[in-house]
């Protein structure tokens, strides 16, 4: 191994850099600059990869053995939190590639405070191939569950469709008539949220994203879909020309379409919503470093919640509605979670509320 310089610090006291625990690892073990350089590797690190010491060390590890844009974003990471665990992405070995999981810390150099970022990363293809499987088994038999409800649905809500057909002059029946077609397309919308919350791949197919056509987009669908049936007033405001993200934008056009939809429910007719976005910086308490993020509040002047109903929003299947209908929100919370965003919300009983999402930024 390479030769060892200086002390580092990890936060929680000195370690020596020439230390011999690396080589003792059975996971890869790799020292690598925020450049993306690789200062140091264990024997470990050499058969994960299938090469030397010498052909791996001074070379740039994101460019050569991670795929675009995933070594940006580990960076990202530990400089925010300092210590990451269970990153995964794909890495390249020779001609193939594997999935990997990395756990990295931020480490600075007492000598010159130098930053680097110390990884053990572990081969986890055969244990992600059986949860891929188990995942593939999960959603099979909630779609054949959702198939299943659909196909009831449809024909509670056609009978009640040709049951009103006959009725004629009798409008108060039809009027009851009307709220079981209602409750029957709402039981087929929990069904495909569930199929939705079901889904536990992390597969997410990432690229670059402009939060302001997702935004409208979504606003869009309102004016369209729901308008209506549901009249808001919906203003947008934005201060800025708001950051890039590095995002799924399927996932963030559900996020914004479920957060919009619980701000109509939780709104009268004829009521005001607000979705205002602008970029922020936000000081990360661990490290003491700013953050770049896009700020996006959904805010509705509806009947608000109080705190016990605040502590369940995100429980799965929990509605102040509908019984059984309440899957939006923890969808949210999921999709929040695999954008590593964070979510805050601002509400009192009879006051309205704001569901404040912080994304991170691309820089």
């Amino acid at each position: 191994m390479a030769e060892k310089k200086g002390h580092r610090s990890n936060g929680e006291g000195l370690v020596e850099k020439g230390s011999n625990l690396a080589s003792l690892l059975d996971s890869a073990y790799i020292v690598i600059g925020l450049d993306g350089e690789i200062q140091e590797v264990n024997v470990a690190a050499q058969h994960l990869f299938g090469l030397t010491e010498d052909a791996l060390v001074g070379h740039n590890f994101f460019s050569r053995w991670v795929v675009a844009n995933m070594g940006a974003a580990l960076i990202d990471q530990v400089i925010s939190d300092r210590l990451v665990r269970g990153f995964v992405t794909d890495l390249k070995r020779n001609e193939d590639t594997f999935i990997g999981s990395i756990n990295a810390q931020l480490v600075i150099n007492q000598m010159d405070y130098s930053k680097s970022i110390e990884c053990l990363v572990s081969d986890i293809t055969e244990n992600q191939q059986k949860q891929d499987e188990f995942a593939e088994t999960l959603r099979s038999v909630t779609g054949g569950i959702a198939h299943l409800i659909n196909n009831q649905m449809a024909s509670v809500v056609g009978t009640a469709d040709l049951v009103r057909m006959e009725l004629g002059d009798r409008p108060e029946l039809a009027e009851q008539l009307d709220t079981i077609s209602k409750s029957g397309m709402k039981a087929s919308d929990v069904a495909h949220n569930l199929v939705d919350f079901a889904d536990t791949s992390d597969n997410l197919v990432m690229g670059e994203v402009h939060i302001e056509e997702v935004i409208q987009k979504a606003s869009d669908y309102y004016e369209s879909k729901l308008s209506e049936e549901k009249p808001r007033k919906l203003i947008i405001k934005k201060k800025d020309k708001l950051h890039r993200l590095f995002a799924n934008q399927d996932s963030l056009m559900k996020l914004f379409n479920h957060l919009l939809d619980n701000a109509v429910d939780a709104t009268e007719d004829h009521g005001t919503i607000i979705i205002s976005s602008k970029n922020v910086v936000l000081l990360h308490k661990k490290t003491g470093l700013n953050k770049k993020y896009v700020l996006i509040a959904v805010e509705d002047h509806g009947h608000g919640m109080d705190a016990e109903t605040q502590h369940k929003i995100f429980e799965p299947f929990f509605s102040t509605r509908f019984a059984g209908r309440g899957m939006s929100l923890p969808q949210v919370l999921k999709i929040i979670k695999k954008h590593n965003g964070q979510i805050r919300i601002k509400t009192a009983v009879g006051k309205g509320s704001i569901f404040k999402v912080y994304l991170p930024a691309l820089d």
